[in-house]
């Protein structure tokens, strides 16, 4: 496949069309795929079969074929010497050659693609023009691919096109296509600026690097030497410098953009580095002046050996270079003294969730909390912010990475109170907003998360890997608490092709499968991820609530038990909220336990009290109604229901509508009430059809289908006392006169109250009823 080569495409096919008998020239370094783009340009305007190739034509043993190497025909015999001890080909000589077996060739437009011609001199471009010319009056069009072009000025009826450099997301489609790792979209950048755009070169610079920097979860600061895909590139390039022209790029710094500087960020602008059009002949420079090595390549900015470790330590964790970490992080943060270091550290353990606590020398976390660091994970320029702000960041920190360890929250309300106050603050550091969110939602306090998020929105310019994945995982979890699965994998996409390791974090994996099972229907895998260092037990309980999410939307009640009460174990305060989660596990007991069988263990699910205040939100507190009414009706008929459905709080989100009627559908269903419940679940069916949330629809069909087989068909439980007595009677096969005795009314009501009953049940007549009391009788009946 040919990435990013949709105008050209377009010339060429159009060349290969036309009637103007013209020469088309393709000119582009070696690798930067003109012969790939020409033979796709053929095959799209149905040249495949009709069009031929003509490999070596400046060689004693030039060759043609077809373009799916069928038929080859040997041209050495049209092969004739020059003055400058190349070969031309007899051009009329070649088109006898390739026109014998002309039959043969498909109708499509014929064409000669003469490859490989390399320089394009004065006599290949004479030559080219007369096969053009003879071409042209046997029906041929003549396209010709060249390196570089030594003509000062050539004919008008030859037309130039150049193949220029990839852009960052063709290249980026080329890795994926081709490498088997997928690619950090900032080392893609790298790539293609040292390959100057050259997808050839490109995927040489990218077969040299490990999987972990590919991936970005270690390092790259460039390449230690020029391959030979390069050094045929740039052969001819090299050649032709000038003297002084070589010497300055030997001495030219090359600092990609996006490469990394001090203090973590990346330095967008590139520098002086960006002049260098192709650093890689700039490297061939230096190798030719005897230079030592590459060493030069790499500015000072960029971590080589000797570099002091904490400044390596610090440009990884801002860069999610993590694989890095390991061998030689924790002593370093233990005994820098720079705090930034510090709170880099925690930010980052924060933000993935990692807290490295298996690891011999202890958790990438510093003894003790105060401003001395705190200050540093909130704010880029904390001198710029009041004591009282950096004291209740201080707090927050505090409060924080007690729930990594315990799962729990000591005082919510002075939390919210602190996080209100460092909220309003600006230059704030995009980790530390993640971390606010996080909090914010764990609190219920969705509107703040939202507006926290539109205030610290802006350029990443200057923001490393760390910060631009923080600020989309901090959109992404308000999705998911919003409902917007879409939304969700949008964010979490944008993460993981910045660094594809997110992929891998707990957090990230369990809002991943959550989205998926609303908008696909996918059933998630519940499996760890083969990933070293320990999960904090926050995130273990947040994963765990994920997926049990994502188990209830496909119907998968019991697992869906399962996994939210590890979630509530290990994490009362997961950024879903406690209401959100509550309900997901009340409505999984409900809908997985027999009716009359839930008892007190679904009741205790309301302790502890959860505040007021984290059921302010429409969505929370439309999820707290439906909680509230799954509890209150258990066992006996349904208003709080009806009541919560109808007049829930507004304005309600699809996600909550769907959530309300899907739970009582299921509700009804399970207890007797089919009909009401088939048209709640038929409602939801529609309405997540409209709102993108499909993969709700294979929950409620298997839910449906299982309600069949296990005999939940039949409304037995919706009959009234009086209908239930006389369906008792006409079940032991009393007469319509002899049931108007026994109840005390008239034979037109028992007729009238049996076809209500009838209609109800879902069957025609008596026939029907006594049926179906035999295959699936109600409780009430069999005791009666």
């Amino acid at each position: 496949m040919v990435h990013g080569r949709d105008r050209e495409l377009r010339v060429i096919g159009h060349f290969a069309t036309d009637l103007d008998p013209t020469v088309l020239v393709v000119r582009g370094l070696s690798g930067i795929g003109k012969t790939a783009t020409v033979l796709q340009a053929l095959r799209q305007v149905g040249a495949g079969s009709s069009a031929v190739r003509i490999v070596r034509p400046c060689s004693t043993r030039p060759s043609a074929h077809d373009l799916d190497t069928t038929r080859r025909i040997d041209l050495s015999a049209w092969a004739v010497p020059d003055h400058a001890g190349d070969a031309e080909l007899d051009a009329a000589g070649l088109l006898r050659a390739v026109s014998t077996g002309a039959d043969q060739l498909g109708s499509g437009p014929r064409v000669l693609f003469v490859d490989d011609v390399g320089v394009l001199t004065q006599d290949r471009a004479r030559w080219l023009q007369h096969l053009a010319d003879e071409a042209y009056g046997q029906d041929w069009r003549v396209i010709a691919a060249v390196r570089s072009i030594a003509v000062e000025q050539l004919s008008d009826d030859v037309e130039v096109l150049e193949l220029g450099p990839l852009d960052r997301a063709a290249l980026r489609r080329v890795l994926d296509t081709e490498l088997s790792t997928p690619v950090a979209a900032d080392v893609v950048e790298q790539l293609r600026w040292w390959s100057a755009g050259n997808p050839r070169l490109a995927l040489e610079l990218a077969g040299s690097l490990t999987p972990a920097e590919l991936r970005g979860d270690a390092l790259w600061a460039g390449p230690d030497g020029v391959g030979p895909a390069a050094r045929r590139a740039y052969r001819a390039l090299l050649a032709g410098l000038e003297p002084s022209a070589a010497a300055a790029l030997a001495a030219a710094p090359l600092t990609p953009p996006g490469a990394p500087r001090e203090g973590g960020g990346r330095d967008v602008a590139g520098r002086d580095g960006q002049a260098v059009r192709h650093p890689l002949l700039a490297l061939l420079c230096r190798e030719a002046r005897g230079a030592d090595g590459v060493v030069e390549a790499r500015d000072a900015g960029v971590p080589v050996a000797g570099v002091a470790e904490p400044a390596a330590v610090e440009r990884a964790l801002a860069g999610l270079h993590l694989d890095e970490l390991p061998a030689r992080a924790w002593a370093v943060v233990a005994a820098a003294p720079d705090p930034r270091l510090a709170a880099r550290a925690v930010g980052v353990s924060l933000l993935a969730g990692r807290a490295w606590s298996d690891h011999a020398d202890g958790a990438l976390v510093p003894d003790g909390v105060g401003p001395a660091w705190t200050d540093h994970l909130w704010w880029r320029e904390p001198d710029a912010v009041g004591a009282p702000e950096r004291a209740a960041g201080a707090r927050v920190a505090e409060a924080l990475l007690r729930l990594e360890e315990s799962g729990d929250v000591a005082d919510p309300a002075a939390l919210r109170a602190d996080l209100r106050l460092i909220g309003r603050t600006p230059g704030q550091d995009w980790v530390g907003v993640e971390t606010q969110v996080r909090a914010l939602l764990l609190l219920g306090d969705v509107v703040g998360a939202r507006a926290l998020l539109a205030d610290h929105s802006g350029p990443a310019t200057g923001r490393g890997a760390a910060e631009v994945v923080a600020r989309d995982l901090a959109a992404a979890r308000v999705a998911a608490f919003d409902g917007r699965a879409a939304d969700v994998r949008s964010h979490l996409g944008r993460a993981a092709e910045l660094r594809p390791s997110v992929d891998e974090w707990l957090t990230a994996r369990g809002m991943r499968a959550s989205a998926d099972a609303v908008v696909d229907g996918t059933v998630p895998a519940s499996t760890m991820p083969p990933q070293a260092g320990s999960w904090s037990a926050r995130a273990l309980g947040e994963y765990a609530a994920d997926l049990g999410a994502a188990h209830l939307v496909v119907g998968q009640a019991e697992g869906a038990v399962a996994l939210l009460t590890i979630a509530l174990e290990h994490c009362a305060w997961p950024y879903r909220g406690r209401v959100q989660v509550r309900c997901d596990l009340v409505e999984a007991v409900m809908t997985s336990t027999p009716p009359g069988q839930v008892g007190p263990r679904a009741r205790r699910l309301l302790e502890p009290a959860v505040a007021p205040e984290e059921r302010t939100a429409p969505d929370v507190a439309a999820a707290w109604s439906r909680l509230s009414a799954l509890l209150a009706d258990e066992g006996a008929s349904s208003p709080t229901f009806e009541a919560a459905l109808h007049t829930p709080p507004a304005p309600m989100s699809p996600w909550q509508r769907v959530r309300m009627l899907v739970a009582y559908g299921r509700y009804a269903v399970t207890r007797g009430g089919r009909t009401a419940g088939t048209a709640m679940l038929d409602e939801a069916r529609t309405l997540v059809r409209l709102a993108g949330m499909s993969g709700w629809l294979r929950g409620i069909d298997d839910f449906l289908a299982d309600a069949d087989a296990n005999g939940a068909g039949p409304e037995w439980e919706v009959l009234g006392g009086h209908e239930r007595e006389m369906v008792r009677l006409a079940v032991q096969g009393a007469t319509n006169s002899q049931i108007a005795q026994a109840t005390f009314v008239s034979e037109r009501t028992v007729v009238n109250r049996l076809r209500r009953a009838y209609a109800t049940l879902g069957i025609r007549d008596r026939r029907d009823l006594v049926r179906l009391a035999e295959t699936r009788p109600p409780a009430w009946l069999v005791e009666g």
